[in-house]
């Protein structure tokens, strides 16, 4: 099969016309990504001047409550603050809540001791009352019996030696 010029022509034609559509379509895409690259950067510079507004404004807060910190700590040293009477109000309220707070501990306490079967402390001191007595009584009632066994035993044998 010859083909003729006018063939090769047009497949020339052909192939050049797609050669540019690839080249265009490559110029659209790096366009395209170029663009997209300076939109994310711009954000990106946005972004970076609103972060440094809020650290700015951070910073400016914590040494605004560094401020108010020392000055409540050296109310605090003078004893200025425990004269406010907001402050002695919250005192008598946690001294409140703190023994509420101990008694429900205790409470809770003795129920899980109960629940165990162990005995409490306040058993423990009432059982320790009742072997002192308990070992008071046994002590008069021995005392007799030890001084006529001290008796018996000195006069009946001699001493060793």
């Amino acid at each position: 099969m010859a083909t003729t010029k006018h063939e090769t022509t047009t497949k020339q034609d052909a192939t050049a016309a797609s050669a540019e559509a690839v080249k265009s379509g490559l110029a659209n895409v790096e366009g395209f990504l170029k663009a997209q690259l300076a939109q994310a950067q711009k954000r990106i510079e946005e972004l970076e001047g609103e972060a440094g507004k809020v650290v700015k404004a951070l910073d400016a807060r914590r040494l605004e409550a560094a401020k108010e910190a020392q000055a409540l700590w050296t109310k605090l040293q003078a004893g200025e603050l425990l004269a406010d009477p907001r402050v002695k109000e919250l005192g008598t309220k946690v001294n409140a809540a703190s023994t509420e707070l101990r008694k429900r501990l205790d409470g809770l306490q003795t129920k899980v001791v109960e629940a165990v079967g162990v005995a409490s402390q306040s058993q423990l001191q009432e059982l320790n009352k009742e072997l002192t007595k308990l070992s008071r009584k046994v002590d008069a009632l021995l005392k007799p019996i030890r001084r006529n066994g001290a008796a018996k035993s000195g006069s009946a044998s001699a001493p060793r030696a």
